[in-house]
């Protein structure tokens, strides 16, 4: 199958926007540090979710699903035992709208040690988890088994704006309390200042950086987003992130999700795209997405051909999904040419291009550009 060339994408995105920027954001992370954390189980894969370590209370160091598909932590009683210092919430769940599993449990505000490796901590976070008691499954689950004390769960969500895909506690997702522990810090292991490491993080192929540094986001394209409803004064709430889709030439504007937990893309097209809701994308079927949408110079791109099996960023399967409006996820394949950042104090995502791939499957323009 062929590829996007480069004269093709430069005619696609010949449409102009007005609002890219020809500053450098990386410089607003001089002097800051990053916590450099190699994913557990080896690069990014088709075959399986990426792991960090975490050590929860009254449990020794375990690997656990890194996300960021979703937010918060879920986790497994046989991995961890709440303590005189954590706070009792009452119950919850987490919806995992991806697969179709509820995960219901009780609400516990505790620490979480984010770990290197299994001996070696770097930071600590305060948030609230789910202790998981059973598994439910909504009534069209694509893959999920009731349970009752299931053993083995351990999950963190580490996304933004996620609240219309999950909830957790019996009223409904709760804005402000602070389930993300990548962005949610309370000391570091070194004893350094932890105003050297900004909230937020940089997920690469090979691991994920905590923080952001100068140096790490040189060369990126930022995208700032909006504030959504759910932010009040010292706790700011990001919308999701702004892009286009082209399907065979058909386009239209909706939002993005960079999702680790899953392999495959789902898309819910542009109106007048030649797809079946409910069913799969059909080989020879082309797609590329635009961030934040069409603009010159275009601030981040990538194709593929659906059947193109060359192209690594090319996802396990394309669904073609029933949601309202045109949404992307672009699952975890995605990794295999960008690098990826959230800035939660800042309200930024960024995209790098990691150079393994041509620029005939993608690229950016460094810069900062603004949500259409």
């Amino acid at each position: 199958m062929r590829i996007f060339s480069v004269t093709l994408i430069a005619a696609l995105v010949g449409l102009a926007s007005h609002h890219a920027q020809a500053q450098d954001p990386s410089a607003q992370y001089r002097g800051l540090q990053t916590l450099d954390i190699p994913f557990a189980n080896g690069p990014i894969a088709m075959d399986r979710v990426p792991h960090v370590w975490l050590k929860l209370r009254g449990s020794r160091p375990v690997r656990f699903g890194m996300d960021t598909g979703s937010t918060g932590i879920v986790v497994a009683a046989e991995h961890f035992t709440p303590g005189p210092s954590d706070i009792a919430e009452g119950p919850g769940r987490l919806i995992y709208n991806s697969s179709g599993r509820i995960l219901n449990g009780e609400r516990y505000t505790t620490e979480v040690v984010i770990q290197r490796d299994e001996a070696t901590p770097v930071a600590t976070a305060r948030v609230q988890v789910l202790r998981v008691s059973s598994i439910t499954c909504l009534e069209r689950a694509r893959d999920c088994r009731p349970e009752s004390n299931p053993r083995g769960v351990a999950f963190m969500g580490v996304g933004f704006d996620r609240t219309g895909a999950e909830s957790i506690g019996t009223g409904g997702t709760e804005p402000g309390v602070p389930r993300n522990p990548f962005v949610s810090l309370v000391s570091l292991a070194s004893g350094a200042p932890l105003s050297l490491v900004r909230p937020g993080y940089i997920v690469t192929r090979e691991g994920v950086h905590l923080g952001m540094s100068a140096e790490r986001t040189r060369g990126f394209a930022f995208i700032k987003l909006a504030a959504n409803a759910a932010s009040r004064p010292g706790v700011p709430e990001w919308s999701a992130t702004p892009m286009a889709v082209s399907v065979d030439g058909v386009t239209g504007n909706g939002t993005v999700l960079v999702d680790t937990g899953i392999n495959y893309m789902f898309l819910s097209p542009p109106e007048g795209a030649r797809l079946e809701r409910g069913r799969r994308a059909p080989e020879g079927s082309r797609i590329t997405v635009f961030l934040p949408d069409q603009r010159n110079p275009q601030p981040a791109y990538y194709g593929f051909t659906v059947g193109g099996r060359g192209n690594p960023m090319h996802p396990e399967r394309v669904e073609v999904v029933h949601d309202r409006g045109v949404f992307v996820n672009t699952g975890r394949m995605f990794l295999e040419g960008f690098d990826y950042l959230y800035d939660a104090a800042g309200g930024y995502v960024g995209f790098g291009w990691n150079g393994r791939l041509g620029s005939g499957y993608g690229g950016v323009t460094p810069g900062l550009s603004y949500a259409p």
